[in-house]
């Protein structure tokens, strides 16, 4: 049943993986950015331009300052700087009233890396970029990224399957050609799931092709096609324990 305070959430959670990127972080992190002109796209698609049915105030800007950064002879040669930013974004909401998220932006202004000390000067732009990111993901923009859902490749694909037909010309042929690619993928799964060689690769074929279903909620057959894959995988998980009590 529909939520009514999710209304907004729902509508721009979704996000193009056209406009994604893989970035590392310091200390190898790893994450999936989304591009700043696409959430301002998104942000104008539904509540008008920028200026007018959105928009954002600069509150405060400072840079903090952090620890120490020395040479090889522990002599301190500068400190390291943070930029922050914190914004007001608005929007005008359905009852024409603006309504305000606050959000901060952070970026490092004076790092040391192996050449010594480094300075960005792209640091406002860069803390506004994400201040206005964070405003947005609050109300939902590109929820998907920020709850970890780009780290499943199958939803990953099934969201780059709809971004196809989005942006497809002929839509039906788009939508036609991509229902004949997931029964091809039916019928292999199944193939693979009652020729598995280990009980190991049994289950991780199963748990795969049952993640990929879940994600298929508008597939009438979805929970038939679940009971089929459920059955060969019961089935041939007794041949595999029969064939190893054998050998036993």
């Amino acid at each position: 049943m529909p939520v009514p305070n999710l209304a907004l959430w729902e509508e721009v959670e979704k996000t193009d993986p056209k406009f994604t990127k893989e970035y590392t972080g310091p200390g190898g992190f790893t994450g999936t950015a989304v591009n700043a002109q696409y959430l301002a796209k998104r942000a104008t698609e539904k509540f008008g331009p920028c200026g007018t049915g959105w928009g954002y105030d600069v509150i405060e800007e400072r840079f903090d300052i952090g620890g120490p950064l020395l040479n090889k002879e522990g002599v301190v040669l500068a400190h390291a700087q943070v930029h922050t930013l914190k914004v007001a974004l608005w929007y005008l909401g359905g009852d024409g009233e603006r309504k305000t998220i606050t959000h901060y932006g952070h970026t490092p202004f004076i790092t040391q890396n192996r050449f010594g000390i480094s300075t960005d000067f792209d640091a406002p732009k860069k803390s506004l970029t994400d201040a206005i990111g964070k405003c947005l993901s609050q109300l939902g923009f590109s929820a998907d990224v920020r709850l970890g859902l780009y780290d499943d490749i199958h939803y990953v694909n099934e969201r780059l399957g709809e971004a196809e037909i989005e942006r497809a010309e002929d839509k039906i042929e788009a939508k036609e050609r991509l229902a004949a690619e997931y029964r091809e993928w039916l019928a292999e799964t199944l193939h693979l799931i009652g020729t598995a060689q280990s009980l190991n690769e049994l289950q991780q074929l199963y748990k795969s092709a049952m993640r990929k279903l879940d994600l298929r909620q508008n597939d009438p057959e979805r929970e038939a096609h679940k009971l089929k894959f459920t059955r060969a995988k019961d089935a041939r998980k007794a041949d595999l324990e029969d064939s190893m009590e054998g050998a036993a």
